[in-house]
């Protein structure tokens, strides 16, 4: 029952928007300038968009390598005591490429081809394979794949996954940082909507209460002429004249402050708006079918706090996989060709005649455990802290909802009391200015009776006011998780 009335309210909200779609400037469209033009509001989409996309190169760490190298080597350095071979002058060149990947696992696969070809001019002339060279050219080729498997820190990737886990919270924390200013930003332009439909129709209905006056001083004017009233009689009509002149201009600076916020918010400069709104006098039954604010995700802000508090759980754990010792598995499986002459070199190659293989452990561990602690101490008090911080952000939360269902409650019933003392102090006034005009009453009674009227009716207009702006407020809890 209670979606079905929220659906109905749903439609009669909308309602005004299509009314006076071809006229008037609906609440939707304006928010869609703002969103367009706010210089504000264009920041927030930007620095969102960016981390989402930037935040993309933390999981690069899993994706595919090409590496690449070329050397070319002209050494005419001649005979040095780290060489077997005696030579005067040796020209080189080599070049390898491999692809590597690191997988889940904690691994590192890759597989990769290396080159080299050399000519020698040698001091002495030297047997090699059997056969007598002074000069010669020589290959050596290699096709190898490489595994390196952390056994400790990285195992499964503990290491590597809690730090992209960590960078990704924290990025994620920003986003919903932003998010939740955009929405205070628009929620305030929502307010500047409202408001400027407010000022314009409180200028209205001071016009109108200025006419009602301007009807009383002129008839007591013409009754004083005639001697049928007293001189107070026409100065307290005249006062009453003037003081609602004072109204109106007021009304109308507050009219013109408003639109000047009306404008900025949607990124302009001017004191003036020359679209029509929708009036809040057109909509002042519209929440009446909405009889209880609920809320279907959270605030930004808790997702923020949400956010960072996994950021620090995950930089807790990467610490802790990073204070462990080290131990690392490495295998190595090649097939090799080197020959005098490039054939041979890729025969024994190709038919792997000499094959390679190589395993090995590589064990690290850290000595300054005492730093180690303390670094270890100080990511879990920020786990903590940022726990704090959490809960104080989700109580402040909670506390402002509360808050925010008792002013809703609160505002409906006194929307509804003021509707039936402005109905009162309508007809009031009807049946004192049939009195009047029979000289039933007094002119002071008729002017009290229309300024009790008009206090009635501004309350109820700034009554609705308060109601729209308070479940606009409730709509900050309308927040769905970033995927």
């Amino acid at each position: 029952m209670k979606i079905k009335l929220h659906l109905a309210a749903a439609a009669l909200i909308m309602l005004p928007v299509f009314c006076f779609a071809q006229d008037k400037l609906s609440l939707e469209d304006y928010i869609k300038q703002v969103e367009q033009n706010n210089p504000d509001v264009r920041s927030c989409d930007l620095a969102i968009d960016a981390m989402a996309n930037k935040v993309l190169e933390l999981d690069m760490v899993y994706s595919p390598l090409l590496n690449a190298a070329l050397n070319y080597d002209n050494d005419r350095s001649g005979a040095n005591f780290n060489s077997a071979l005696q030579y005067d002058k040796m020209e080189a060149e080599s070049w390898n490429v491999n692809l590597s990947k690191k997988l889940e696992s904690g691994s590192t696969l890759t597989a990769g081809y290396t080159n080299t070809s050399a000519e020698f001019n040698l001091l002495f002339p030297t047997s090699i394979f059997g056969q007598t060279y002074s000069a010669f050219s020589g290959y050596q080729m290699q096709a190898f794949i490489k595994l390196d498997q952390s056994l400790l820190r990285d195992f499964n990737s503990g290491l590597t996954r809690n730090g992209i886990e960590k960078n990704k919270s924290l990025v994620l924390a920003g986003e919903y940082a932003q998010l939740f200013r955009k929405q205070q930003i628009l929620l305030k332009a929502r307010s500047a909507y409202w408001n400027l439909s407010l000022t314009r129709d409180i200028v209205d209905f001071r016009k109108i209460s200025l006419d009602r006056a301007e009807r009383v001083q002129k008839w007591n004017e013409k009754r004083y002429g005639l001697d049928l009233v007293e001189k107070s009689d026409y100065l307290q009509s005249k006062a009453a004249y003037k003081s609602r002149q004072l109204n109106l201009q007021m009304s109308t600076e507050d009219d013109t402050n408003a639109a000047k916020d009306f404008n900025q918010a949607r990124g302009r400069s001017a004191s003036s708006v020359p679209e029509e709104l929708v009036r809040i006098s057109d909509i002042m039954t519209i929440y009446d079918a909405i009889k209880d604010i609920t809320y279907t995700g959270a605030r930004a802000d808790v997702l923020a706090a949400r956010a960072q508090q996994d950021s620090a759980e995950f930089a807790k754990k990467e610490t802790y996989y990073r204070s462990l010792p080290e131990l690392t598995l490495s295998g190595t499986a090649s097939v090799n060709g080197i020959a005098l002459n490039y054939t041979d070199t890729w025969n024994q190659l190709n038919s792997m005649d000499k094959p390679a293989y190589m395993i090995g452990l590589n064990f690290t561990v850290p000595l300054d455990y005492k730093t180690l602690r303390k670094v270890k101490y100080g990511y879990d008090t920020d786990y903590r802290s940022a726990g704090e911080s959490l809960q104080n952000t989700e109580l402040s939360a909670k506390n402002d909802w509360d808050q925010l269902v008792r002013n809703w409650h609160d505002v409906k019933t006194r929307i509804e009391l003021a509707r039936q003392i402005r109905d009162d102090q309508n007809d009031r006034v009807n049946e004192m200015q049939h009195m009047f005009e029979k000289g039933r009453t007094t002119t002071f009674e008729l002017l009290n009776a229309q300024n009790d009227l008009d206090d009635s009716t501004l309350t109820l207009y700034r009554l609705i006011f308060e109601e729209i702006v308070t479940y606009a407020q409730s709509e900050l809890y309308n927040t769905k998780p970033i995927k």
